[in-house]
């Protein structure tokens, strides 16, 4: 098995193989019936202020990230496609890679700029479609906002693509509640539209560290106050 040498500070992926987007997504129609079907059967499921997703044009969906259902309760609610990022262990692991792969994620290969990720994900919202994205890169364990990475203002000021903040509150109760043989309350609420503008400026890293800052908070601001975490000052 071969490992990925990336050099860069925190989170690094482990991957036998640089992994490629399954753009075609030839499932994802019949995955997001199978999603909403959960929604219904398996849980208390309800989307606050939909009518903040665009009917068009590029979107970037960021979330918060506690627990490994985040996008799955997202995907097929907001009332179009989207095309999730997800870390490239989800293609490694064989239990979730017949659903990651034909769904059409685009893999990223953490612990450098994974410029084939950017690349991709530019591809979806310049041609007007979502893509779900987790700034803060990795799941938090406290349950509250982590430092959040820069590539979220990259890919939002290389497009020009509105971002739609997301709140997730519920899901670590999912699998309690389902042994319990009870539904869990999964909330998930959108926040305004927003987007980061660049103008013609060459961003630097401190610049681009700003940005993002800035849309965590306002992401943080349409969470609970315990789950705001580092951004708490929203």
């Amino acid at each position: 098995m071969t490992q990925s040498t990336t050099r860069a500070p925190g989170k690094q992926s482990t991957f036998t193989r640089r992994w490629k987007w399954n753009r075609r997504a030839p499932l994802r129609g019949f995955y997001n019936a199978w999603l909403r079907a959960w929604y219904a059967l398996g849980m208390r499921h309800r989307v606050i202020h939909p009518e903040h997703m665009p009917k068009a044009g590029g979107v970037i969906v960021m979330i918060n990230h506690i627990n490994w259902a985040d996008p799955f309760v997202v995907l097929a609610a907001l009332g179009r496609p989207i095309t999730p990022m997800a870390k490239v262990e989800a293609f490694e692991d064989w239990r979730v890679r017949w659903l990651v792969e034909p769904y059409g994620a685009i893999p990223v290969h953490r612990g450098a700029v994974d410029l084939q990720a950017i690349k991709s994900a530019t591809e979806v919202l310049n041609a007007g479609g979502a893509v779900l994205i987790s700034p803060e890169g990795t799941r938090s364990k406290t349950g509250a906002l982590i430092h959040a990475q820069e590539g979220l203002a990259f890919l939002a000021t290389r497009t020009g693509a509105w971002i739609v903040p997301t709140g997730i509150v519920g899901t670590p109760e999912i699998l309690p509640a389902l042994k319990k043989l009870r539904r869990a309350e999964v909330t998930i609420t959108l926040g305004e539209p927003f987007k980061l503008e660049s103008g013609n400026e060459k961003l630097s890293r401190e610049r681009l560290r700003e940005l993002t800052d800035y849309a965590m908070r306002r992401l943080a601001a349409i969470l609970p106050a315990p789950m705001r975490g580092v951004y708490a000052d929203a």
